[in-house]
């Protein structure tokens, strides 16, 4: 998810990104706050995956996720060929994900604490797929933000984008570059995916930028509405 959620990793790398036009239904509540609005875009991402649509319509059983740093809390109600996700733990939850939500996108992200699986083990593992879905390379995941952000006026007509792991790069644009971003491939998966925002990862050190700010500015204020499936 925005911060990922997993109980181990079923994440599939380098799988090609489809639009995001998920078969399955996928609901928020009336006036969401940003948590269920990161559930839904990360549940939206895994309806791309045909087999995770169609668990989403098939599984019955609430899932909530809620922080153990803060009162972030949601609930995700499959049922009815879809899922509807709600704000707050509900009381009907079969399954709680406790976590601390700020350290879920990490490398190596602290193991959450799950409570329900003995009872319902086929809905927390399904639901545990959907929540790290497959996703592109970062090349490819950088292609499908960038033709996002692009749309804002504001944002830089070209980026460049480089791998520190390995050196490989990739423009966005026409050269020369108006803005450039370094990071490792996890830090740019994370920011593409909308597992986290350009501008805090900046400012933790988790990538690196050479441009105006103005151009920062507005990355990052697409890069939110990214993250939040505007």
């Amino acid at each position: 998810m925005g911060r990922r959620t997993r109980f181990e990793s079923h994440t599939e790398t380098h799988v090609a990104s489809a639009p995001m036009s998920e078969p399955a239904r996928i609901d928020v509540e009336p006036d969401p706050v940003p948590i269920v609005l990161i559930l839904a875009t990360t549940l939206r991402r895994a309806a791309r995956t045909p087999q995770l649509a169609a668990a989403i319509g098939r599984i019955n059983g609430n899932v909530a996720l809620r922080s153990t740093v803060d009162p972030q809390a949601a609930t995700m109600r499959f049922g009815g060929g879809g899922v509807t996700v709600v704000r707050g733990v509900s009381e009907d939850a079969d399954v709680v994900i406790a976590a601390d939500l700020n350290k879920l996108a990490d490398e190596k992200p602290p193991k959450p604490k799950v409570t329900g699986i003995p009872r319902h083990p086929k809905l927390a593992m399904t639901v545990s797929k959907l929540l790290d879905p497959p996703h592109g390379t970062w090349q490819e995941e950088a292609q499908r933000f960038f033709a996002f952000a692009t749309k804002h006026p504001g944002v830089p007509r070209s980026m460049r984008v480089v791998c520190t792991d390995d050196g490989s790069e990739l423009t966005l644009g026409n050269v020369p570059s108006e803005y450039e971003l370094h990071g490792s491939e996890h830090a740019l998966l994370n920011v593409f995916l909308g597992n986290s925002v350009i501008g805090q990862d900046l400012l933790d050190g988790k990538i690196f930028a050479v441009g105006k700010l103005a151009h920062l500015a507005e990355l990052t204020g697409r890069s939110l509405a990214w993250m939040l499936g505007e």
